[in-house]
């Protein structure tokens, strides 16, 4: 079952085109993953959204947001040690003009914390403080960036810390026993169009092979195929009248026909994802109205069904 291949993973990264829901769908699977007993961190980078305030419900679940600044500072009091030139390093404004020049350096530094914490222990313990850490990334064009970044300065920069870093992210990332990418769409044309291109730049441009596709927000079949026909039959005669309610039959049957058109197109991206890619597939419905805990459970329910 895809979600039990995808709790199998340490690392799960998720991109896709802004709008489609893929800090919902990690949600999701973070939600589905404590419930099977897993000590989950949620990491989110410079989200303007977070989403403690929805997880902070759950049990075994830990959410973070990663700021590059705080993370590159982090970065240096570790290498440094001692406190007092540290301090002094990171208040530097020549240490601020090259972090903000330093290209793909931000963007390594954040790759670098998420892979950290796999295997960050807890403060007394030898193991592992999380079993699964699920990392929502930017949307598919600067996600895909984000990835090439760690081959990138690993050729630019052979020798030292910073390429050392480099090569041991690149291969954290690689590593598909540990690792695993999620590519999140939804059903309509430039989000599928641009999800099937992600995942076949991800092979040929960063090496990584994504391990699951998710069709996020589909809408399912509303009505039986004889009240579809019965629908259709109305709309063509022109149905006047009003239900039971005092809903006009003419708006009635619009809601109907759209309800019916957006299920159509639902099977159609389903259909042409599964012929475009060789990823295995989970399709989530819908959620009409704000998502809530209830709606995340809802969704992880799917995930687990899939």
């Amino acid at each position: 079952m895809l979600l039990e291949d995808l709790l199998q993973r340490r690392l799960l990264l998720l991109t896709g085109k802004g709008g489609v829901g893929k800090s919902v769908v990690g949600q999701a699977i973070a939600v589905a993953a404590a419930a099977e007993g897993k000590r989950v961190l949620f990491v989110e980078i410079d989200a303007p959204d977070q989403a403690e305030p929805l997880l902070d419900g759950f049990a075994d679940i830990t959410t973070v947001d990663l700021k590059p600044q705080a993370v590159m500072d982090e970065y240096v009091r570790r290498k440094v040690r001692i406190d007092l030139i540290a301090r002094r390093i990171v208040e530097s404004p020549v240490y601020h003009r090259f972090f903000s020049a330093a290209p793909g350096l931000k963007e390594l530094m954040i790759l670098g914390k998420i892979v950290d914490s796999v295997e960050e222990k807890g403060r007394w313990s030898r193991r592992p403080q999380f079993d699964l850490v699920i990392a929502d990334l930017p949307a598919t064009g600067h996600g895909l960036s984000l990835l090439k970044v760690p081959s990138a300065a690993s050729a630019a920069i052979p020798v030292g810390p910073v390429g050392r870093q480099a090569r041991w992210i690149q291969k954290a990332l690689r590593d598909r026993q540990r690792t695993g990418l999620v590519v999140v769409a939804i059903p309509e044309e430039m989000a599928v169009v641009e999800a099937l291109e992600f995942d076949q730049s991800a092979r040929d441009d960063v090496g990584m092979v994504p391990l699951a596709f998710v069709l996020n927000a589909c809408h399912e079949r509303p009505m039986s195929a004889t009240q579809e026909a019965e629908v259709l039959r109305l709309s063509r005669d022109a149905a006047a009248g009003a239900l039971d309610d005092g809903t006009p039959i003419a708006e009635a049957l619009v809601a109907a026909r759209r309800g019916l058109r957006q299920a159509r197109l639902s099977r159609f991206y389903e259909r042409r994802v599964r012929r475009g890619v060789a990823t295995p597939l989970a399709t989530l419905p819908f959620v009409a109205g704000p998502i809530d805990a209830a709606a995340l459970r809802m969704l992880a329910g799917k995930l687990a069904e899939a």
